[in-house]
């Protein structure tokens, strides 16, 4: 539990809410410029979840240019827009490292990285599954009759591989709910190519055959009648 004193809600990654932290550590720094009159003020507050028990620094910083009360104030880590999917670790690896790269420009609050990243991230998916065959839409098609996407599904994946185009080529700046949609469809194809087979199999090895029709219609004539003596 936290002291009634030293607490303070802020967003937790671990618990993906505004939680209790308190207040372990603190310390302040300082600088200034003889030759421009410039200064700054900085403080490092160290603070942990009451209920995770993660820790966050907090850093305040103060110029002297800057409005009276103003403060440049950040978090490290960031705060996340959204938790990194547990089954990441179903991927290969160069794949698992750009997708967490990918959430930690989320986390910086980055509109045009984060999009640009999950386009390269299905290239690199589409030439490891069906080879480096040209274009973008090339590659698609190749790897809807090779039958890891469904057409209706290649409609949706080329929706996202375009607002990744626009990011990378046009300067488009998508807004954070477009970027999520993208995630979302992105993290959707990753699933069901390199996560959701291997589940597939685990629950057909858990789940009990199913009884033929003659066998079950045998092992009803056999069961005694209420009634009647066997």
């Amino acid at each position: 539990m936290c002291a009634e004193t030293t607490k303070e809600r802020i967003h937790c990654n671990e618990c993906q809410n505004k939680t209790l932290h308190k207040l372990i550590a603190r310390t302040d720094a300082a600088d200034s410029d003889e030759n421009t009159g410039y200064w700054w003020t900085a403080q490092f507050d160290m603070l942990q979840c009451c209920g995770c028990q993660e820790v966050v620094l907090r850093r305040s910083f103060h110029f002297s240019e800057d409005n009276p009360g103003e403060a440049d104030i950040r978090f490290f880590p960031p705060p996340m827009s959204r938790p990194l999917p547990r089954w990441r670790y179903d991927l290969p690896n160069k794949m698992r490292a750009l997708l967490e790269e990918i959430y930690r420009s989320l986390d910086g609050t980055s509109l045009r990285l984060p999009m640009m990243g999950t386009r390269t991230l299905v290239d690199m998916l589409m030439v490891e599954k069906v080879g480096d065959r040209g274009s973008f839409k090339d590659k698609l098609e190749a790897l809807e009759k090779a039958g890891y996407v469904s057409g209706e599904s290649s409609k949706v994946l080329d929706a996202a591989l375009d607002a990744g185009n626009a990011a990378a080529h046009r300067g488009h700046a998508a807004t954070q709910k477009e970027v999520h949609s993208v995630m979302d469809i992105v993290e959707n194809m990753l699933q069901a190519v390199y996560v959701f087979p291997d589940v597939a199999k685990e629950l057909r090895k858990s789940t009990p055959p199913r009884t033929s029709s003659t066998a079950a219609r045998k092992a009803v004539s056999a069961t005694p009648k209420l009634g009647k003596t066997p």
